[in-house]
């Protein structure tokens, strides 16, 4: 069962006030100091403010899911998640926004039809193995989380990542599930794969991963799911009927997760960092055309 942490109106009031703050400092952000409009969430995890106060739904795994320092990208501070060998869930971040039935944390009167969302992800020298569950984003279309859409970047057990697009809305437009991973009621749009493969890399290599959806204009199959690694096209899909003629909500959530179906082979850990959320193409951060050495390994917490 997923942890559902609700923020309150003061809380919710310290994170935006935490995250403006830090926005000013992170030339990761697009804009930097002044960061685009477009911009809808930036964390590069360098303040210190609680992650479960910047994200709605924070899954430390027991501790094996957390900001360290030193580990990120360039030597600062990222997340690094650990897995136990047998583990199936590592844990996760969950960021809401816009027009939400379940809440949102920014940009409340806005329905996104479109965005982009970008991660840093490395994994510990001499990695091996394929977890599933990288990133998603998502439509929450009821109180009770029944997905609209969803727009999967994940692996189906081989070594290279995939676009898994699924909608929740039938063909007549009606919303068909009824709660958080209803998948009897998911209608699958067809899986594209990748073409690197970095979950064969055991040389501790961070990868750029960015993904793009865009919504069908209603009542027509004109829509558009994608995704870069390290700025060049990976996959791409269009002609995508995400919604039918349903106009309940735009994409609302981007959730980054560490789920390894059938559990890890064996102790494993791996970093994010850099995460970004926009309606406009994000980009590699443009150091990354000479990328520091990586280090021998990551830490793993005991």
């Amino acid at each position: 069962m997923h942890k559902r942490s609700i923020l309150s109106g003061s809380l919710l009031a310290v994170t935006m006030s935490c995250c403006s703050i830090a926005w000013g400092a992170e030339s990761f952000c697009p804009g930097g100091s002044s960061p685009r409009p477009s911009i809808i969430w930036c964390d590069d995890f360098e303040d210190s403010v609680p992650l479960g106060q910047k994200y709605f739904d924070y899954d430390n795994n027991g501790g094996d899911f957390v900001r360290l320092s030193g580990i990120g990208y360039n030597g600062s501070s990222g997340v690094q998640v650990h897995w136990q060998t047998g583990e199936f869930d590592a844990g996760s971040l969950k960021r809401m926004f816009g027009r939400n039935p379940v809440f949102s944390q920014s940009h409340s009167g806005t329905d996104f039809g479109e965005i982009y969302w970008r991660l840093y992800v490395k994994h510990q020298v001499g990695w091996s193995g394929s977890p599933y569950k990288l990133s998603r984003a998502l439509t929450m279309a009821s109180p009770n989380w029944a997905e609209g859409m969803m727009a999967h970047v994940w692996a189906d057990g081989g070594n290279v990542l995939d676009l898994d697009p699924a909608t929740g809305i039938d063909a007549n437009g009606n919303l068909a599930t009824t709660k958080y991973n209803d998948f009897q009621n998911l209608r699958w749009l067809g899986l594209t794969q990748g073409v690197t493969p970095l979950f064969q890399d055991t040389s501790g290599k961070w990868y750029c991963i960015e993904a793009h959806a865009r919504l069908n204009t209603l009542g027509q199959a004109d829509g558009a799911f994608e995704l870069w690694i390290d700025n060049s096209l990976e996959a791409s899909k269009g002609s995508l009927d995400w919604r039918s003629t349903w106009a309940g909500y735009g994409i609302n959530a981007v959730f980054f997760e560490n789920y390894w179906n059938g559990g890890a082979p064996g102790d494993r850990a791996r970093v994010f960092d850099n995460i970004v959320i926009s309606t406009e193409r994000i980009g590699c951060i443009s150091s990354d055309q000479t990328p520091p050495a990586a280090p021998t390994n990551l830490t793993i917490i005991q």
